[in-house]
């Protein structure tokens, strides 16, 4: 739990711009184009993760021990209405609810007369008002620190871990008192210069509390959902220093979109933590192809169609008469 301390005092000091660039094709298929540029440690740690599995083209900076900033480039061709990934993550350190989930839809559809083009992309909210509202206060004024903040993101940590636990109804109401006990008492009485300093000491404290009454059985399981909790925490304050940027070609007429701004036929979003905070952030576009000489030929082919069926029930009802 440190690090994410240690992560709130040097992040004035870095940052990351994150650029996305969708292209669509006729055909349906999409080339992704990702820049990144920015401080070393904060374009390799966890908050949002490189895209570098073998599908796509990498070229980067990281390696270079002289250079005083960064930048990281991905270039991928993806077909027609394939998947794009929910998180570039893909080892096993951090579980999945802990990361930032941003899932991209590019849909392509052919409805012979008229082929259209969908965008839809979210960044899942971190609600972190919700969940510990003193950390909100501060993403959102940078320069004050609330009183008590590490204290409300422990107890939020702590409390969340007993409440997902399976632990017995009869026993559940006891740790629950005395952990309440411990929070508002010897902790509450820790300046949060010295709970800054020893947070380990703290944080097991209260774990032992949780822990201890609870049977040997599940020690493993509650370990694992506090970090699953202390991991998303992590990484929702190290996107404090994070900025995104997107762009969007589409084929066709433009029909709808919330983009921010449109140049051309390019589109453009920009956002940063504050955006999805609490809420998700949600980008969309719609676009169409429509082929009035395919229209014409349906409805004459259509008209003919009617007329044969006409035919053939007056010639039956002649036969029958």
């Amino acid at each position: 739990m440190k690090k994410f301390i240690l992560s709130i005092i040097i992040f004035f000091t870095s940052c990351v711009e994150h650029k996305f660039t969708f292209q669509v094709s006729p055909d349906g298929s999409f080339q992704v184009d990702y820049n990144a540029h920015g401080d070393r440690s904060d374009l390799t740690d966890f908050d949002f993760t490189l895209p570098s599995n073998l599908n796509w083209t990498i070229n980067s900076t990281l390696d270079d021990a002289e250079a005083e900033s960064y930048d990281y480039t991905a270039n991928r061709i993806f077909t027609r209405n394939e998947d794009f990934p929910a998180t570039f993550y893909n080892g096993d350190s951090i579980y999945f609810e802990s990361l930032l989930k941003h899932p991209i839809e590019v849909k392509h559809s052919n409805w012979f007369f008229r082929e259209t083009f969908t965008f839809e992309a979210k960044f899942v909210g971190r609600k972190v008002e919700r969940k510990y509202p003193m950390v909100g206060q501060f993403l959102q004024n940078m320069e004050e620190q609330p009183k008590g903040w590490i204290k409300e993101a422990l107890a939020y940590l702590l409390n969340e871990t007993l409440i997902r636990s399976d632990i017995e109804w009869n026993t559940q109401p006891i740790i629950t008192a005395e952990l309440k006990e411990w929070l508002n008492t010897e902790l509450q009485s820790v300046s949060d210069s010295t709970l800054l300093e020893e947070i380990d000491y703290y944080k097991n404290l209260g774990l032992d509390i949780i822990m201890q009454p609870a049977p040997p059985a599940i020690y493993n399981d509650m370990d694992s959902i506090f970090k699953t909790l202390e991991d998303e925490l992590q990484i929702t304050l190290d996107l404090i220093d994070d900025s995104f940027a997107f762009q969007l070609i589409l084929p066709g007429i433009l029909e709808s979109n919330n983009a921010d701004s449109l140049a051309g036929d390019t589109l453009f979003w920009s956002f940063e933590m504050e955006d999805y905070m609490n809420d998700d952030y949600t980008m969309m576009a719609f676009s169409s192809i429509n082929y009035p000489g395919r229209q014409k030929a349906g409805f004459f082919i259509g008209f003919i169609v009617i007329l044969l069926i006409i035919g053939i029930r007056n010639r039956r009802r002649r036969t029958d008469k």
